[in-house]
C-alpha cells in the first residue's frame, strides 16, 4: 500500500470517527434532555409490560401486573421485550428508561457505522460517508432513542442484516450469509413486518444471482432467517392455539384502508381516521374489514387506486410524524433540544430540506439500476448490491400497501434511503457530467 493511499485511508477512518462521535453526541443529548409526557403510554405500556411479565413469570404477556402468572398472547414480537428485560423496573422509573436509553443511543451509533460499511461495498468510501452523516444527523433517528418502541432496535437489526448479506453477496461467501438470515429473523422477532422478508428476497434476487451466488448466500441467509420466524410461530401455536394474534391483521387492513389517512377527508381524523367512522364499531373479522374497503373502492376507485399504489408509499417515507403529535415526535415532549440548541435546530432543518429530494432519488436510483445500470456507472456485483436495496424498498412499499403506511413504519429505512439518494444523486450527476464533456469533445 502507497503512502498516499495510507493517508487517504487514515483520513476515511478519522472523517467515520468524527461522524460517529457527532452521532453519539446528539443521541446521548437527547435522551438527557427531552422530555416526555407519560413515556410509558400506548404501544411502549404494551411492551413495558411484555418485558415485565418476561422478568417476573417468564411469559410472554401484554396482561397488567398481578399476583399470579398472566396467560401468555402473542400481541407483540418478543425482541424489544427481551431487550428491556434487563433494565425493568416496577413501578418504571427514569433511571431505567435512561439505561435503556442509553442501550439505544449505541444501537443507533452501530447503525451509522453500519451504513458506512454498506455502502462502502458499492458506492466508495466518500459516498459511504455521506451517507453515514445522514443517517448520524437524522432527527427521527435521533428522537426515537428517547422512545421505548421497537423502531432503534429494529433499523439496527434490519441494517446489519442488510449489510451483511451485501457483502456476503460479492464474493458468494455462506457464512456472513447466515449471520445474516439470523439478523434479519431477529428483525422479525422485533417487528413483524419482516416476517415475509426473506420469501421476497428469494423471488426478488433470484433473476440476478447466478446458480452458485444464489445456492450459498440468498438460499442460506432465507432459511435462516425462516427457521427463527418460524420457531415464534411454533410458541404461538403451542401456547395460544393460533400461528399469531388474529387482531393484529385485522387492524393493520382496518386502519389501512383510509385515503390519507383521513375519514371522509375531515382534516380532524387524520392520523386516526378509525376513531371517526362508524363502521370501526360493526367489525367482526378480516372479512367484514375487506368487505367494507371492497365496497368504498368499488364507490370511487380512481381514489383508492391512488391510495394504494402511490399515496401509500408516499406516506411511508413522509417526514411528519402524523400517527403522533407530528413533525418528528410521537409522543408528546415538553422538552427537547430540538426546540432551542443550536446544533439540533440547524441539522434538523438540514435534513427536513434534504429528506424529499433524496427520498425521490432513493426511487428514481432504483428504477435506473433496474433499467438502466450503466447511467449509475454498475458493474455487476454493484447492481447486485444495488437490486439488494432496491428490493428492500420494494417489499416495504408492499407490505404497507397492504396495510396502515405510518411515517414512522418508514423509518427504519432511512439509512437505504438516504444513502440510496445521495449515491444516486452523485453517480447520475458523474454521466451527466460525462456525457456533456464527451459532446463538446466530439464538436
Amino acid at each position: 500500500m502507497s503512502q498516499a493511499t495510507k493517508a487517504t485511508s487514515l483520513r476515511v477512518w478519522l472523517m467515520l470517527g468524527a461522524v460517529l462521535l457527532l452521532g453519539a453526541v446528539l443521541r446521548f443529548q437527547a435522551i438527557s434532555n427531552t422530555v416526555i409526557d407519560h413515556p410509558i403510554r400506548a404501544d411502549a405500556r404494551v411492551y413495558y409490560l411484555a418485558a415485565l411479565n418476561l422478568e417476573r413469570w417468564n411469559i410472554f404477556s401484554r396482561a397488567e401486573p398481578g399476583p399470579q402468572a398472566p396467560p401468555p398472547d402473542a400481541f407483540v414480537q418478543p425482541g424489544l421485550p427481551l431487550a428491556i428485560t434487563p433494565f425493568i423496573e416496577f413501578p418504571p422509573t427514569e433511571r431505567m428508561l435512561f439505561r435503556f436509553n442509553t442501550l439505544q443511543v449505541l444501537l443507533g451509533v452501530a447503525t451509522i457505522a453500519l451504513t458506512f460499511a454498506l455502502f462502502r461495498l458499492f458506492a466508495g468510501p466518500s459516498m459511504a460517508l455521506g451517507a453515514a452523516a445522514l443517517v448520524a444527523l437524522s432527527p427521527h433517528l435521533v428522537v426515537m432513542t428517547t422512545y421505548l418502541l421497537t423502531e432503534t432496535l429494529f433499523t439496527f437489526l434490519l441494517t446489519a442484516g442488510t449489510a451483511l448479506l451485501a457483502f456476503a453477496l460479492r464474493d458468494a461467501r455462506t457464512a456472513p450469509a447466515l449471520a445474516a438470515g439470523l439478523l434479519l429473523g431477529a428483525s422479525a422477532l422485533t417487528r413483524a413486518t419482516t416476517e415475509y422478508l426473506p420469501l421476497f428476497l428469494l423471488v426478488a434476487l433470484y433473476p440476478f444471482c447466478d446458480a452458485r451466488r444464489f445456492r450459498r448466500t440468498i438460499l442460506p441467509a432465507a432459511a435462516t432467517a425462516l427457521l427463527a420466524i418460524i420457531a415464534w410461530k411454533l410458541r404461538n401455536l403451542a401456547t395460544i392455539g393460533s400461528l399469531g394474534d388474529p387482531t393484529l391483521m385485522i387492524s393493520t387492513l382496518h386502519h389501512g384502508m383510509y385515503p390519507g389517512f383521513m375519514f371522509n377527508a375531515m382534516p380532524e381524523s387524520l392520523g386516526a381516521p378509525y376513531r371517526f367512522d362508524p363502521f370501526t364499531q360493526q367489525i367482526d373479522g378480516a372479512g367484514s374489514v375487506l368487505a367494507e374497503l371492497s365496497r368504498r373502492a368499488g364507490a370511487d376507485p380512481l381514489l383508492y387506486l391512488y391510495w394504494y399504489l402511490i399515496g401509500k408509499p408516499v406516506s411511508l417515507l413522509s417526514w411528519n410524524m402524523i400517527d403522533g403529535i407530528g413533525d418528528i415526535f410521537l409522543y408528546p415532549v415538553s422538552a427537547s433540544p430540538y426546540f432551542d440548541q443550536p446544533l439540533f435546530t440547524f441539522t434538523r432543518e438540514l435534513i427536513r430540506w434534504l429528506h424529499a429530494p433524496l427520498s425521490l432519488a432513493a426511487i428514481a436510483g432504483g428504477l435506473v439500476a433496474l433499467l438502466r445500470p450503466g447511467w449509475l456507472d454498475l458493474d455487476v456485483a454493484e447492481r447486485r448490491t444495488v437490486l439488494l436495496l432496491v428490493a428492500l424498498i420494494l417489499y416495504f412499499f408492499a407490505i404497507h400497501a397492504i396495510g396502515a403506511p405510518f411515517p414512522r413504519y418508514g423509518i427504519p429505512l432511512r439509512p437505504v434511503i438516504y444513502g440510496l439518494g445521495l449515491f444516486t444523486f452523485i453517480r447520475l450527476g458523474r454521466c451527466l457530467l460525462s456525457s456533456c464533456q464527451n459532446r463538446q469533445t466530439e464538436r
